[in-house]
């Protein structure tokens, strides 16, 4: 993965303010994330439509996950780190421990699935992963270096993406407005090319330890969301039910999964059965409550230093 050639790379630099580097175009903060918001996949064989309504097989990105380029602060290194949900790069309950990934970059957006597959990306090497999860095991976080050649890349410059604080207890309460960045593949393949902004609300927070514990989010989140950063918005209404004047976006943190239920399809007012191997089976139709889980920023934090002192 490491190679002693130029290389260009984005760093999503933890300080307060919002600008783009001089000399370029000012852009908005939502073009900044999206910009560091990379699509996360494999690439698979797919009937494709052309205009004409022709079908051909074509090799295709098909989105896993999402995932998102920081940078630790005050690292005189200027590394950039890809962090995402650990389930996206290994996920034994879907017997998921890919070597590789495919990642695709926002600013590819114009090309389609089938015309840009991305860069690959290697998990591993010599059987070893490339990648550190956090050192809790039961935090779904996972981080890994990032190095990419300029050609790769596909720009000449990069930008530096430099976005405020990240969010401390006066951010974490129910009800503030929140920005969820990502790529549902529920979505369909023509959305899998940048980053979809969608809103919500902080549902819940932990009580005693708001800004160690996961929080829940009233806004839809679908499988390929995983791994996607989501923001708290100064608008709206404070705690107190004040009206909410100016401030920065506030980084929550990365969404780790939605949450779901199995809901039994009935038919006359019984429940579905199929006769299976071993007996009676009952059908069910799995659905979508409308609430994600998002690990806090704290973790985030704790998960990059962990992954800079610890790397594979």
């Amino acid at each position: 993965m490491r190679k002693t050639i130029t290389t260009f790379v984005i760093i999503f630099i933890l300080h307060s303010g919002i600008s783009m580097a001089s000399g370029e175009n000012k852009k908005s903060w939502i073009d900044l994330v999206r910009e560091a918001t990379v699509a996360l996949g494999t690439v698979k064989q797919a009937k494709v439509q052309d205009e004409k309504g022709e079908k051909t097989e074509k090799n295709i990105f098909a989105v896993v996950g999402t995932g998102v380029i920081l940078g630790i602060p005050d690292d005189q290194s200027k590394t950039p780190w890809i962090v995402t949900a650990k389930h996206v790069f290994h996920d034994p309950t879907k017997n998921w421990d890919p070597d590789t990934i495919q990642l695709r970059f926002a600013w590819f957006e114009e090309k389609g699935i089938d015309e840009y597959l991305g860069i690959k990306i290697n998990l591993k090497k010599n059987g070893k992963r490339l990648w550190t999860p956090h050192p809790n095991n039961q935090v779904d976080l996972a981080a890994m270096p990032l190095i990419i050649p300029k050609q790769e890349a596909g720009r000449d410059s990069l930008p530096i993406i430099p976005l405020g604080n990240f969010a401390t207890g006066a951010d974490l309460y129910e009800g503030a407005a929140v920005l969820i960045f990502g790529f549902p593949g529920a979505v369909g393949p023509s959305f899998w090319t940048k980053a979809l902004v969608r809103s919500g609300i902080i549902a819940w927070v932990h009580p005693s330890a708001p800004e160690e514990q996961p929080l829940l989010i009233d806004a839809m989140v679908f499988p390929g969301n995983s791994g996607g950063p989501v923001f708290r918005i100064p608008t709206g209404i404070d705690r107190y039910g004040n009206f909410i004047v100016g401030g920065k976006p506030s980084f929550l943190g990365i969404v780790s999964q939605g949450r779901r239920q199995a809901v039994p399809l009935t038919a006359g007012g019984k429940e579905i059965e199929l006769q299976g191997p071993a007996g009676p089976m009952k059908i069910v139709s799995e659905d979508w409550i409308g609430v994600g889980i998002v690990e806090p920023a704290s973790k985030v934090l704790e998960l990059l230093k962990f992954a800079s002192e610890n790397k594979p």
